[in-house]
């Protein structure tokens, strides 16, 4: 009963948060799909393939941004560093609303990605801080859905302010400025909540003190360390996981970074009008939300398993997209592609589930989020103008990317599997402590009794 209630308390008081951050971060992207078909490249004076360039310029410089946001996840409280980057977000979005030229919209999309570089970082930082291993997938699964409410809330923005009088004020500017504004009233909400339970004021003595016991427990790092350890990062580096991981999760990546950017394009080349694009964007996030939590809720089901399971009807979109030659079969592609995304928090619960010590995890979310920005950029460019409204080469790799990550998930799984075997050839015969103290600098490499989720 203590168990559940205090739980309870924390899920309160974060979850609702989380999945708002998580929302308006992927609002923006799909307001910018939508845009698009709402005269922003007539506004701005786009031509040719500077559309990808802007959708690419943004994970660019997302990218490079992980660098020092991770640095500074771990030396700075993760709450505080959110709530600052989401107000950068709010100013950048509703400064976007202004430009009147191309250079213009670039400088605002490079402050904003700035600004969402730490969003997934924070937030996973966040929940593995508050949650144990057992607990976080649920949890992750919840915020991780956001993607599905932002291509719902932004498809109905889209369709609504396509029909708001505007006047020489476009439509799309309205937009942008709505959003900017949400962003900012996001962020201070942010800066209310603790960033571990031991700065909790929601919760009493006893129950700060029983959350920061059984987290050293399971999670094996004290959730109140800010501390960089440069032995943790190189030996991060140096792990075959983390190169696995990063492809595989770039690879899936190629496939949001397309359809983000690029999916209402594609289904006003069907032949719909930008309203009904709009609309008929929104079963995407449908889709979205269910195989997220249909993913994160099953704890039975493992890791592995889930993935795998929804590569599936990810290759059979892919599929339909590139060879179907009726319009609605290949919006059909475009809604079963959706069921690789949450594949990404997977992999991130996965990694997190299956790492120790706080520098480690951090490194880890960086891989993570960065092969996420490597696929964003290389997605985009998959789109040639000169292909409209076709894009047969985008499509390919539509079909192609999520196959070869499908294949490489097993090998990562065959890794975790040999590890356990080897600590409990390793322990046997030898008394191991069940509690390691994060001052120890230890991470999952130098625990025999350390077990890994598949």
């Amino acid at each position: 009963m203590f168990l559940s209630t205090v739980i309870r308390k924390i899920d309160w008081r974060l979850n609702p948060l989380m999945l708002s951050c998580y929302t308006l971060q992927f609002i923006d992207k799909v307001l910018l799909n939508y845009a698009n078909i709402m005269g922003l490249s007539e506004d701005v004076k786009m031509n040719g393939n500077q559309f990808s360039w802007l959708a690419t310029a943004f994970f660019i410089v997302f990218s490079v941004a992980l660098l020092p946001s991770s640095y500074f996840l771990a030396k700075f409280p993760a709450n505080l560093y959110l709530g600052c980057n989401l107000i950068l977000c709010g100013i950048a979005i509703a400064c976007s609303s202004a430009c009147n030229n191309y250079a213009s919209l670039v400088a605002c999309r490079v402050f904003l990605a700035i600004g969402e570089s730490s969003i997934g970082p924070s937030l996973s930082l966040l929940t593995m801080k508050w949650y144990t291993r057992q607990e976080s997938n649920k949890r992750y699964g919840f915020w991780y859905s956001g993607l599905g409410c932002g291509q719902i809330i932004g498809g109905l923005l889209s369709f609504g302010f396509q029909h708001v009088p505007h006047g020489a004020f476009g439509s799309w500017r309205g937009m942008f400025l709505t959003l900017g504004l949400v962003n900012i009233l996001v962020a201070l909400w942010t800066l209310t909540v603790a960033d571990n339970p031991a700065a909790a004021t929601f919760l009493n003595a006893e129950e700060r003190k029983w959350c920061i016991d059984r987290l050293l427990v399971a999670n094996r790092t004290a959730p109140d360390v800010r501390r960089f350890s440069s032995r943790q990062a190189l030996q991060s580096l140096q792990d075959v996981t983390a190169w696995l991981i990063f492809v595989i999760c770039a690879c899936h990546s190629l496939l949001s970074g397309a359809i983000t950017t690029f999916s209402s394009t594609l289904i006003t080349g069907f032949g719909y009008s930008p309203e009904v694009a709009a609309l008929l964007g929104m079963p995407s996030g449908a889709v979205t939300i269910i195989s997220t939590l249909l993913s994160t809720y099953f704890n039975k089901i493992p890791r592995s398993l889930a993935i795998v399971t929804l590569v599936a009807p990810g290759i059979i979109g892919g599929a339909l997209m590139s060879f179907a030659h009726k319009k609605a079969a290949s919006l059909v592609g475009i809604w079963l592609i959706n069921t690789i995304t949450p594949i990404l928090i997977l992999m991130m619960s996965w990694a997190q589930a299956n790492c120790a010590g706080h520098t480690k995890r951090v490194i880890y979310n960086a891989v993570v989020t960065l092969a996420f920005g490597i696929g964003n950029i290389c997605g985009p460019q998959t789109f040639r103008a000169k292909e409209a409204p076709t894009y047969r080469s985008a499509t390919i790799t539509i079909l192609v990317a999520p196959a070869f990550a499908g294949c490489l998930t097993p090998v990562l799984l065959m890794i975790y599997i040999r590890r356990n075997e080897r600590n409990k050839q390793l322990r046997n015969g030898k008394g191991v402590n069940t509690v390691y103290l994060d001052d120890a600098d230890r991470t999952d490499i130098d625990m025999l009794d350390f077990r890994y989720v598949y």
